[in-house]
């Protein structure tokens, strides 16, 4: 998605700027703009290329996994309806929160912080304060396992939901390298 659009973006440039680059690169971008081209012509491309992009695609997907879990176990457990709405959100909620927070902020910051240190005491230091919070984050997450002690089967089911959806879908997400350009290279002799 982001190739097309970055191709898609080159394309649009004065000729005299794609004069510029070598033969290869010009017929590369020709390429990646047309197979843009023909995406956006497909129905709501925007909104799933967005959600693709984001990350929210997976959210979403943990999220309605969270709920079905949650309301699966309340059916077999034959829970009143107040304890079935209350599991079914509370672990919709926390299916969804979980990996935004942790994957998503603590990489994040980990990520910036590891590229801010050079030296081996600096690198001691981010390591030794990143052991000390995992005590601190244990009882963060036995709270989490109180507020919605059905989160964990529903963040499998979501999981497990996006993954599916990203191997219908035969999203590139799901492809290597290898297979991406032998699908390119197989498009071009066709074409």
């Amino acid at each position: 998605v982001a190739l097309g659009r970055l191709a898609a973006a080159i394309a649009a440039r004065p000729p005299a700027e794609l004069a510029r680059l070598p033969a290869a690169e010009r017929a590369l971008v020709a390429e990646y703009a047309a197979a843009e081209a023909e995406a956006r012509a497909q129905p709501l491309h925007a909104a799933r290329s967005s959600l693709i992009e984001s990350g929210v695609l997976l959210y979403l997907h943990t999220a309605g996994g969270g709920a079905a879990w949650g309301l699966f176990e309340s059916v077999r457990q034959r829970l009143d309806r107040a304890a079935l709405v209350q599991n079914v959100a509370r672990t919709s909620l926390v299916t969804c929160f979980v990996p935004i927070l942790l994957v998503g902020g603590v990489v994040t910051a980990y990520n910036k912080w590891n590229k801010a240190t050079d030296t081996v005491e600096e690198k001691f230091r981010l390591y030794f304060a990143l052991a000390l919070a995992l005590y601190p984050s244990g009882r963060l997450l036995q709270w989490v396992e109180t507020f919605a002690p059905l989160w964990l089967g529903g963040h499998i089911v979501g999981f497990a939901s996006f993954f599916t959806w990203t191997l219908y879908t035969e999203s590139d997400l799901m492809r290597s390298d290898r297979e991406l350009e032998q699908a390119r290279g197989a498009a071009r002799q066709a074409a």
